[in-house]
């Protein structure tokens, strides 16, 4: 597809100019702040949105611009790890269960029929039961909780397309079963699963933020934007900005993915797809 007919989308163009932004910022950082992340007492604590702190301060006088910021990095950063764990989980499964069917595809479904019944917040606590809060504890539970949509997404796609004639042919060929599924299966499964990936991105930073302000994600001094809100809430009154400024960024974000993706959805689909030709 042409790049013009991305340009002529307008939500995926918006989208994309909004996700570019928080890219450049979260690689930037160290040059548009002046301190790190976790220096305390570099201004009054509590102080208000000013020139000098653009964000204000938190309770302990570091500046939550700077916090903010870095806390981009880390939620892009968690996003990009979840989805493309459960992309190569879940597409994998999804390939073999559908192209094999019979009792690989009854095994592996009831697998993600598991995953799908258990809440994510649930595959959180006992992830970090095992393994203690962080980063990796995070990226794990939210891996575990949305790899089983591709999966489904990917079977689905499977099923319709190995009837089709150019891969009975390619199976009369002698071609294996490997070539098949990545040359001619795969390829087809794209459009569908480019919608997905936007969708769990913003899913993966909805659920990082929860469960970092629950306790059982990041932990402090780590600037994630769930750590900032649950270290806000004794302020929410009487400093509102500690709370409104991460809670902005989280909706900014989300709507970058979710913007991406209804323009994916109708460049992709066959029924939207004359609009941009």
């Amino acid at each position: 597809m042409k790049i013009q007919k991305y340009v002529s989308n307008k939500k995926f163009l918006i989208g994309f100019c909004m996700l570019i932004v928080l890219i450049v910022l979260s690689i930037i950082a160290p040059l548009i702040t002046s301190w790190n992340y976790d220096d305390t007492f570099v201004g009054p604590p509590l102080e208000s949105p000013s020139k000098t702190y653009w964000f204000g301060t938190d309770r302990l006088g570091r500046d939550m611009f700077t916090r903010v910021i870095y806390g981009t990095r880390i939620s892009l950063i968690s996003a990009l790890s979840i989805t493309s764990i459960c992309f190569c989980v879940g597409v994998l499964l999804g390939l073999i269960s559908g192209f094999y069917g019979g009792v690989i595809d009854m095994i592996v479904m009831r697998v993600v029929d598991i995953f799908f019944s258990l809440p994510w917040v649930l595959v959180g606590l006992l992830v970090v039961v095992i393994r203690g809060p962080g980063l990796l504890s995070v990226v794990i539970s939210l891996s575990l909780a949305y790899f089983p949509s591709f999966t489904r997404i990917t079977r689905s796609v499977v099923l319709s397309v190995k009837e089709q004639d150019f891969v009975m042919a390619a199976m009369l060929t002698g071609e294996n079963d490997l070539c098949i599924l990545l040359k001619y299966i795969l390829p087809n499964c794209f459009s569908a699963l480019i919608i997905q990936v936007s969708i769990i991105m913003s899913f993966a930073i909805l659920g990082e933020a929860a469960l970092s302000y629950l306790g059982y994600g990041i932990r402090p001094p780590e600037p994630s934007w769930g750590v900032l809100l649950q270290q806000s809430t004794n302020y929410i009154w009487d400093n509102s900005y500690l709370v409104i400024i991460p809670g902005i960024f989280i909706v900014f974000t989300v709507l970058s993915f979710n913007f991406m993706g209804d323009g994916l959805r109708d460049l992709l689909d066959p029924r939207f797809k004359r609009i941009y030709e």
